[in-house]
């Protein structure tokens, strides 16, 4: 179940990209990264009066401020300052080391211990990439990828330490009280970079902020961090691998971007390393033998 909760959360984020850059060259960046979190914030603050909630344990703080810091801020700006130099399609090849990344911070953060051949696999997916990225001679020329690496890197650690204080609290309360905590920096940033044209933007690009406020940056994660908490970090974050194949598709539909066979060899590759990674081994046991019952 966890893994199920996973992927339903991967397939959510899998359009935060393509629908991102719809509102790039219609809105400021910073609006578009932090007022998503303005509207996930209401929301939040909505869902957490109606259940009746009580507040978190204030010792948690810290923790939950690192997580905004990673989720609700770190990935959304990073990710739009990128988008507005590199395609979303190229944006997803990039993103593809994010399950290593995230593998790397439920290490550190939650002393989750992964086998030798995880590891293998998660450096072989995550090379493949890169590779690719230097291939299309995109990384050296354009500062959009060292953004998406930040922004992959901020969401790494969002994503091991709200996986952790899922555990405890659980999914959909940690990244709510996340995003209330956040609330009053995000709408101060959003109100200074909100212009009265940008009332004027198409349908499309509001279409596109509003799907990242309420899928990407709220409902996305009751999933993720449910998948997180149930199966573990490293384990749940593989899933991700997946995620460019499905940003690809939705790329190709709504942006009418091309993909190309580089790609899609790049993504089967990608996908063999996630189930070279799923692979476990158990030792034969030996069962200790059993004397036969002596007869009287």
């Amino acid at each position: 179940m966890g893994l199920l909760w996973g992927f339903i959360g991967v397939f959510i984020f899998s359009l935060t990209l393509p629908a991102t850059k719809l509102t790039v060259g219609h809105f400021d960046p910073l609006f578009i990264g932090l007022g998503r979190a303005v509207l996930a914030g209401i929301l939040a603050i909505l869902a957490l009066k109606i259940t009746k909630n009580p507040l978190l344990p204030i010792v948690i703080l810290p923790r939950l401020i690192l997580v905004a810091l990673g989720v609700v801020i770190g990935f959304p700006v990073f990710s739009a300052l990128a988008l507005q130099q590199i395609p979303s399609s190229h944006g997803a090849v990039i993103t593809g080391i994010l399950p290593l990344t995230t593998a790397i911070a439920g290490t550190i953060l939650a002393k989750e211990s992964q086998t030798f051949l995880f590891w293998i696999a998660s450096f072989f997916g995550s090379a493949i990439v890169i590779f690719y990225s230097f291939w299309n001679q995109e990384v050296s020329l354009r500062f959009g990828d060292l953004f998406l690496f930040l922004a992959v890197l901020s969401a790494a650690i969002g994503y091991a330490e709200g996986g952790r204080l899922s555990k405890e609290h659980g999914g959909w309360k940690v990244i709510s009280w996340s995003l209330v905590v956040s609330l009053p920096f995000v709408i101060l940033i959003s109100a200074f970079t909100f212009q009265k044209n940008d009332l004027e933007a198409p349908a499309s690009a509001w279409f596109g902020f509003l799907y990242t406020g309420i899928f990407s940056m709220f409902l996305g994660f009751f999933a993720w961090y449910k998948g997180l908490a149930m199966s573990g970090i490293g384990k749940v974050g593989q899933i991700q691998l997946i995620q460019p194949f499905l940003t690809f598709l939705f790329s190709a539909w709504i942006l009418s971007e091309k993909i190309d066979s580089s790609m899609i060899f790049v993504g089967l590759m990608v996908g063999f390393s996630i189930f070279l990674g799923r692979i476990r081994f158990k030792k034969n046991k030996v069962l200790p033998e059993t004397k036969p019952n002596s007869v009287h």
